[in-house]
């Protein structure tokens, strides 16, 4: 009997050292992909070929659309902070840079993503920088200081069915937009996870505030009558950001 009890304490603390040295291998921190698509209400924007219709009943085409990424932070569900401190350019004619890669992000589950739509005033006026805020990108005004934090150049048509340029180039610091997601499912454990989310040209165009190309189809921020269209877009960019999944 004695003998049988010590067989079986030994194998009880054979697998407890055994889940301890598995504990103990998982790393504190692991790696995310955060992949940004562009779409119109779902579907996969096709740049120049692709006819879609705001909420206003604009039909419009996309043929250049850019916009800045940064200083995501991941929120935990116990409300501390990753900050990443990043300047990223998504370019929807570049694939590649719609996918961001962080390292080094402590496990825990995260509740909650922020980012800015833009660059902060503080790196806004340095003048002409490297990577993604190089002037190479166009996405620099050469006549006026500071980075244009989102484009969107294409057409429309109007209420006489003529073909109207868009010319939208958003920026200024008054225009640096601070959006959060929620997030569900994403836990990071030592391990590698992708993070999908989308931005949504219909939401930006409609949520809260409808935009009428037939009145807000050119602007480039800087003179006293594109404040009503900075301050809708602004609070637009809240909405036009959400969730998709993890992986």
């Amino acid at each position: 009997m004695m003998k049988n009890l010590s067989f079986l304490m030994l194998i009880a603390a054979i697998a407890i050292s055994g889940c301890k040295k598995e504990e103990n291998n998982i790393a504190n921190s692991g790696t995310a992909t955060i992949n940004f698509a562009n779409e119109v209400d779902g579907q996969a924007i096709a740049l120049g070929t692709g006819t879609y219709q705001n909420a206003f009943g604009n039909q419009y085409k996309v043929d250049l659309l850019k916009y800045y990424i940064t200083n995501i932070t991941f929120i935990k569900d116990d409300n501390s902070e990753y900050n990443i401190n990043n300047y990223d350019l998504i370019d929807a004619s570049n694939p590649a840079s719609s996918n961001i890669t962080i390292d080094s992000i402590p496990n825990g589950v995260y509740t909650n993503v922020r980012f800015y739509l833009g660059i902060d005033s503080l790196r806004n006026h340095t003048g002409a920088q490297e990577g993604d805020l190089d002037p190479i990108n166009g996405m620099i005004w050469t006549w006026n200081t500071g980075y244009i934090f989102f484009k969107h150049e294409g057409s429309f048509i109007d209420a006489n069915q003529q073909q109207q340029t868009i010319l939208l180039h958003y920026g200024t610091d008054k225009a640096l937009a601070t959006v959060t997601v929620p997030l569900t499912g994403f836990e990071i454990k030592g391990d590698n996870k992708k993070l999908n989310l989308a931005l949504n040209l219909n939401q930006l165009y409609a949520n809260p505030n409808v935009i009428d190309f037939n009145v807000d189809n050119i602007h480039q921020s800087t003179s006293q009558s594109d404040i009503p269209w900075l301050n809708k877009t602004k609070q637009n960019f809240q909405q036009a950001f959400t969730f998709k999944s993890v992986q």
